[in-house]
C-alpha cells in the first residue's frame, strides 16, 4: 500500500449456525478456539459450510497478499542473510543494499524489501492454479511456502481477537496480467479457497473484501473483472456483504479517479462500490469516502504527535455507503515514515489506544483497522537536494556507502513505524495482545476506555519532545537551549535575539519546517530502561550543552530532558553526537558527523 488469546464476549455476537454435515462430514461445534487444530486436520472435509452471525459494528482488518516475489528472493539467501530493513537499522555496517540488491534479487523481488519478520516466517499467500505454466509462477527450487497452514493461523488469530472481515489490498493494481495476478488476484483467491476450506471444516473465518481502483485502464483488463469472478466462486458468506450486496473497496483519490462506466458494471453484478483512500480532509470525508486511516489531529492539522491527555480526534465520515466508518491505525504517517517528525509510529500502543478512544466515542458502523501484515515496502527515489547531506536521509542512515543510503521509505520504516499487528520477531506479540485487548472493550459497547485490567485502557506517554532554539545569527556562534517547555522556546525567540531550529523539511504543528542543519529538534523516552541512557541539560555559566552525566561533568545540571537509547532501532535511530567549538559553545548534532569548524566529542546516545 502506497500513500503519499480468545476474546471472551465475542461468540455472543458472531454466532455459528450449525451446518448439515454431510457423509464424512465434521461436527457443527466448532468455536474460535478450536480453530488451531481444526484448521490442519478437518479443511478438507465436505460440509455444508459455516454460516455465521456478524456484530451490528462490524471489525474490518487491511490485509496485504502482496509477499510472492519478496518471500521469493529472501528465500534464495542463506538464512543468515535474510534481513530486514529493522536489522539495517540496528546493525553495525549493513547498509539498504545488503538486504537483496547486493545479491542480485532486486529486480526479481520488484524492489520489495521486508521491514520486520512475521513470526510464523517469510511467508507468502501465492501458489499455482492447477496445471499453470511455470513462468506464471515466481518460485525456482525453493517451491512455494505452505499456504493452508499460513492462511488458517491467520484465520486463527484474526477471528479470536475480534476481526470479523478483512480488506485485501490490490490499490496499485490497475490492470490484469501476470504481475497482477502474482501479486494480488491469485493470492486473493488462495485466501478463499483455504477459509472456504475451513469453514466447510466448522471453523470460523472473517469475511473477506477486495480494495482495487476503478480507474479507466482503456483497452486493457481491468482488475476487478477478476476479482468479481473470483467472489462468485467464494464458499457462501464468505465475501463482505452489507444490506445484502457484496462489498468491493475501491481507491478513489486524484490519482486514480472512478472509472463511472467500471463503477456501473460493478453494480450491474449486484456489488457495492464503497470509495475508500487515506489521509482524506473533512470535507472528502463529509463528501461519503471512507478514510482507511486517518492521522490524529491538531486544529485543523494532521499531527505525529499523540499524547494520554490529548484527544486523538482523527477525522471520520458518517455518510459512506456503509454509514459511518472509523479507521484506528498503530502508526500512521503524513509524508515520508523513514523521515523525522512525518510518521507518529507506535509509541509502545499509544497511537491505537488514542486512535481507539475516538472509535469507542463514536461506536461506528464500521470499524476499520490498519493493518495485519503488510511487512514489506518497495524503497522511493530521494527527491531532496545532496547538499542536505545526512539530513535528506533515512533516519539513522548516515554514510553515503553506495546510492540505498539515499532510499526513502513511505508506507513503513522497520518495526516502529509499521502499522501491522501480526506476531513478529521484532514485537514479540505485544501489538497482536493489543488489538485484542482494545477489541475485547470496543465489543462490549464502552463508550470509553475505563477497564484498569485492559492493557487498551493503561495509558502512558512512552516520548517527550526536545525543541532546540540557538543564539540567532549562525549555527556555531553561540549558545545552543534544548528544552522540553514550547513556552521557553517561545519566550526566547520572541526576544528576536534566539531562533528555534526548524525540523528536515517538515514542519509538524507545533513546530517549523525546512531545517537544514542537524542542531534541530528530536525526541526522548520519558523513563529509564534496558539499553536507555538518561541525558541532562547543563549549564557551564556560559553555555548550554547536553550531558549523560548526571552532575553535568562539574557544570550545572538544570534539569533530565529524557532517555536515549545506547544502540540504535528504529524506535530511535538517530546518532545524536555533541560537538564542540574552540574556545565557543557545545552543540548538539544528530544523523551525521559534527559541522565544519566543530570537533565531535561523542555519540551521546540514539534518539528519535
Amino acid at each position: 500500500m502506497l500513500l503519499l488469546l480468545a476474546c471472551t464476549g465475542l461468540l455472543d455476537v458472531r454466532q455459528a449456525r450449525a451446518p448439515e454435515a454431510t457423509e464424512g462430514g465434521g461436527g457443527s461445534g466448532d468455536t474460535a478456539a478450536d480453530a488451531d487444530t481444526d484448521a490442519d486436520t478437518d479443511a478438507d472435509i465436505d460440509t455444508e459450510p459455516l454460516i455465521l452471525d456478524y456484530p451490528d459494528h462490524r471489525v474490518g482488518m487491511f490485509y496485504l497478499t502482496w509477499h510472492a516475489y519478496a518471500y521469493d528472493a529472501v528465500a534464495r539467501l542463506p538464512s543468515s542473510a535474510q534481513l530486514t530493513v529493522e536489522d539495517v537499522i540496528r546493525g553495525g555496517d549493513l547498509q539498504f543494499s545488503d538486504l537483496i540488491s547486493d545479491a542480485g534479487l532486486y529486480d526479481a523481488a520488484f524492489a520489495f524489501h521486508w521491514h520486520q519478520e512475521p513470526a510464523i516466517g517469510f511467508y507468502s499467500l501465492y501458489r499455482p492454479r492447477d496445471g499453470e505454466p511455470t513462468p506464471a509462477e515466481p518460485y525456482g527450487a525453493e517451491g512455494y511456502p505452505d499456504t493452508a497452514s499460513i492462511a488458517a493461523a491467520h484465520a486463527s488469530q484474526l477471528w479470536n481477537a475480534g476481526v470479523d472481515f478483512v480488506y485485501v489490498d490490490l490499490t496499485n493494481l490497475q490492470t490484469n496480467g501476470d504481475f497482477a495476478d502474482v501479486l494480488g488476484v491469485r493470492p486473493l483467491e488462495v485466501l478463499l479457497e483455504e477459509w472456504g476450506a475451513l469453514r466447510r471444516a466448522g471453523v470460523p473465518t472473517p469475511q473477506v473484501a477486495a480494495w482495487l481502483p476503478l480507474t479507466d485502464v482503456g483497452a486493457a483488463e481491468p482488475i476487478f473483472r477478476a476479482v468479481l469472478d473470483a467472489y462468485d466462486t467464494a464458499t457462501p458468506d464468505l465475501i463482505l456483504t452489507h444490506d445484502g450486496r457484496e462489498v468491493l473497496f475501491v481507491v478513489e483519490n486524484a490519482s486514480l479517479p472512478i472509472s463511472a462506466a467500471n463503477r456501473a458494471e460493478v453494480e450491474a453484478r449486484g456489488v457495492l462500490p464503497v470509495p475508500m483512500w487515506g489521509n482524506l480532509s473533512e470535507a472528502e470525508l463529509n463528501a461519503g469516502r471512507a478514510g482507511w486511516m486517518q492521522p490524529c489531529t491538531t486544529g485543523a492539522n494532521f499531527t505525529p504527535f499523540v499524547d494520554p491527555t490529548t484527544p486523538c480526534d482523527q477525522w471520520y465520515t458518517t455518510a459512506s455507503p456503509l454509514g459511518t466508518v472509523v479507521s484506528v491505525s498503530r502508526s500512521y504517517q503524513m509524508g515520508y515514515a523513514s523521515l523525522p517528525l512525518q510518521a507518529s509510529g507506535r509509541r509502545d500502543g499509544l497511537t491505537f489506544q488514542r486512535q481507539m478512544a475516538t472509535a469507542l466515542a463514536v461506536q461506528p458502523d464500521y470499524l476499520l483497522v490498519n493493518a495485519w501484515n503488510e511487512h514489506i515496502a518497495q524503497p522511493q527515489a530521494n527527491p531532496y537536494d545532496a547538499s542536505y547531506g545526512a539530513l535528506r536521509r533515512s533516519m539513522g542512515v548516515t554514510d553515503a556507502a553506495d546510492g540505498s543510503a539515499d532510499w526513502l521509505w513511505v508506507d513503513m520504516y522497520g518495526a516502529e513505524f509499521n502499522r501491522d499487528f501480526e506476531p513478529t520477531v521484532e514485537d514479540g506479540g505485544a501489538g497482536y495482545a493489543l488489538l485484542q485487548s482494545c477489541l475485547r472493550v470496543y465489543q462490549t459497547g464502552a463508550t470509553s476506555c475505563t477497564d484498569g485490567s485492559e492493557a487498551c485502557c493503561q495509558l502512558a506517554d512512552p516520548l517527550v519532545l526536545v525543541r532546540s532554539v540557538r543564539w540567532a545569527g549562525g549555527t556555531l556562534a553561540g549558545d545552543h537551549v534544548p528544552t522540553l517547555d514550547a513556552s521557553e522556546a517561545d519566550a526566547l525567540a520572541a526576544t528576536g535575539y534566539w531562533e528555534e531550529v526548524c525540523n528536515p523539511h517538515y514542519g509538524p504543528p507545533g513546530l517549523c519546517g525546512g531545517g537544514t542543519t542537524g542542531d534541530g529538534p528530536f525526541q526522548l523516552y520519558t523513563t529509564a530502561g534496558s539499553d536507555r541512557v538518561a541525558l541532562y541539560r547543563c549549564y557551564s555559566g556560559a553555555d548550554h550543552f547536553i550531558s549523560g552525566d548526571s552532575a553535568c561533568e562539574g557544570r550545572t545540571t538544570e534539569r533530565l530532558l529524557g532517555y536515549g537509547s545506547a544502540v540504535p532501532t528504529s524506535a530511535m535511530p538517530r546518532p545524536l553526537t555533541r560537538c564542540y567549538v574552540t574556545d565557543g559553545p557545545h552543540l548538539h548534532w544528530l544523523d551525521g558527523a559534527c559541522p565544519a569548524g566543530s570537533n565531535g566529542e561523542a555519540v551521546l546516545a540514539y534518539v528519535r
